[in-house]
């Protein structure tokens, strides 16, 4: 059988960590970055493993600096790891365009990775809907240059100040997961990934995926507004937590979220909201969650969480739904931010 090859868009965590898996899958991986990052990825990668503790070397990938470079491949995959603010940003949108047009005459597939912003990047693209999927890593994944997290045992700290790459699996959670429609494209995808024999990608509906990816943003605007504290701290905040579950609640609800969203609102409630943090707070361990939290989501993407909240409450009122919970936790935090 031929080797499946991916080109992937972007090296940070999300980029690097996956490469890595789809290499172990037998995939030939190629990255397309900016000509600036391409000297740091020509020495071999290096990426602690929180899972057993061991450094991983990866190695057998390409680098390209440039679309016209990269076009001189063919791909079953291109993975676009931008996060959704990013990719609506004008040099990202120039880039797509270019990624589009190298496409035009094959079939390979597009991933989008960023939240909400996969029907943007099927248009900039200009793809048709059977070769856009839509998903997003499920571990934890950074840079070990750009955050220092707490060391939990039984770290070691030795083997983590070797490596340029730091990942986690979160419990029993899938290390991928795509959306299943297009059916041919996201099974496809999924079959490749988990021929990596260590890290499983899993298939979930649509409405689902989208219902998660929207809400979700409530909790990590409650966390950032209270300082990004542990789950039992955030716990006792029950006027915040009470608002963050409300808001969540109102977003489940959307119409474009079917009965899924009906019915995974009934079980949101703050008592719910402070188990489901602990819960995940400890399945993350030795990961410090609040502090990787307060990196990606207080910093790195955080222009695509809020733009996401803004969607949602946009999308309520535009149906007539008054959303004020969602609309007092996203005002704080657009004060929150300011400040």
């Amino acid at each position: 059988m031929a080797k499946s090859s991916v080109l992937i868009v972007g090296a940070g965590g999300l980029g690097i960590a996956t490469g890595y898996h789809l290499h172990l899958a037998g995939a030939e991986v190629s990255f397309l970055v900016r000509p600036g990052r391409v000297p740091a990825l020509q020495e071999p990668q290096v990426l602690y493993c929180y899972d057993d503790h061991e450094l991983k070397h990866f190695s057998e990938f390409r680098v390209f600096g440039s679309v016209g470079e990269a076009a001189q491949g063919s791909y079953n995959f291109v993975i676009v790891t931008m996060d959704g603010a990013t990719c609506r940003g004008a040099e990202a949108t120039e880039l797509l365009k270019a990624l589009g047009d190298s496409m035009q005459n094959d079939q390979s597939v597009a991933l989008i990775a960023g939240v909400g912003v996969r029907d943007y990047c099927r248009e900039t693209m200009r793809l048709p809907e059977d070769r856009v999927i839509e998903g997003t890593m499920g571990l934890l994944s950074y840079q070990t240059d750009r955050v220092m997290l707490p060391l939990n045992p039984p770290t070691d700290p030795d083997k983590l100040a070797k490596a340029s790459m730091a990942y986690k699996h979160m419990g029993k959670n899938p290390g991928f997961m795509v959306v299943n429609k297009p059916a041919r494209a996201a099974k496809a995808f999924a079959e490749l990934y988990n021929r990596s024999g260590v890290s499983k990608c899993s298939l979930v509906p649509g409405k689902m995926y989208a219902m998660f990816a929207s809400s979700i943003f409530a909790v990590m605007a409650m966390f950032d507004l209270a300082g990004w504290p542990d789950a039992e701290t955030m716990a006792k905040d029950g006027e915040l937590m009470s608002l963050g579950a409300a808001a969540m609640k109102e977003v489940m609800r959307l119409p474009e979220f079917g009965i899924a969203g009906k019915i995974g609102s009934l079980f949101v409630s703050p008592r719910q909201l402070a188990k489901n943090n602990l819960k995940m707070e400890q399945d993350c361990l030795p990961v410090d969650y609040s502090a990787f939290n307060k990196f990606h989501h207080g910093g790195k993407v955080r222009e695509q969480d809020i733009g996401v909240l803004r969607r949602s409450l946009a999308s309520g009122e535009a149906q007539g739904r008054s959303m004020p919970a969602l609309k007092e936790l996203l005002a704080r935090y657009e004060r929150h931010i300011a400040a």
